[in-house]
């Protein structure tokens, strides 16, 4: 009885350093600390290769200390053994490449995104704002007005303040207007800066006798 009483003992602490191991890793990765992320998560994941969410801190926190191929590996590895996680997997991978500054690869990826997960909204708000990066103005216009069509996803106000973005940079100005309003219609608390970008467009009419550019 008295084995039983220690056996069961050692294994509750075990369970007990376990769980304070996974919680480190979670307030590590939330409070930006890369370097103690990435120690603690190699450690666990040796005994638990399939937790998928360490995974993702794991590589999150590779790339962002310029680690970019091991990085590229556990996310390639992860698609291969975690199908259903593959959307969220390509928006990984577009966020490396972003990260590195390689927007053609980063727009592959999220495109890939887009292709997984054609419902989702935030795949084309990643893959506009790439487009946009590398003038491609044409393509992120259509981008950002294909998000507005998308049945999931919470990020249809930004969407439409992305397209203002786009439309702006054509000097397509009173769309662009539009677009601002719209954006602080869907969310009046959180857009001081589609506040900014609308009246700079204004202003702009104002100045050229309410013609765009």
């Amino acid at each position: 009885e008295q084995a039983r009483r220690k056996l069961a003992e050692g294994e509750e602490v075990q369970k007990g350093t376990e769980y304070h191991t996974r919680s480190k890793i979670a307030t590590a990765y939330r409070n930006d600390q890369a370097a103690t992320t990435i120690v603690l998560a190699e450690r666990w994941l040796r005994n638990h290769p399939d937790d998928f969410g360490v995974i993702h801190d794991y590589a999150t926190m590779l790339y962002k200390l310029g680690r970019y191929d091991e990085a590229m590996r556990v996310y390639i590895d992860a698609v291969e053994r975690f199908p259903d996680d593959r959307w969220g997997l390509f928006n990984q991978m577009g966020h490396l490449h972003c990260q590195k500054g390689d927007l053609a690869h980063a727009e592959f990826w999220y495109q890939k995104a887009v292709e997984e997960s054609p419902e989702e909204s935030r795949s084309y708000n990643f893959l506009g704002d790439v487009q946009a990066k590398q003038a491609k103005l044409k393509e992120a216009e259509a981008t950002h007005r294909a998000t507005m069509e998308c049945s999931e996803g919470h990020w249809i106000d930004e969407a439409y303040y992305n397209l203002g973005l786009v439309l702006r940079c054509q000097g397509r100005l009173s769309e662009a207007a539009d677009c601002f309003r719209k954006a602080l219609e869907l969310s009046p608390t959180t857009y001081g800066v589609a506040t900014e970008a609308l009246q700079d467009v204004e202003n702009a009419l104002v100045l050229s006798g309410g013609e765009d550019a």
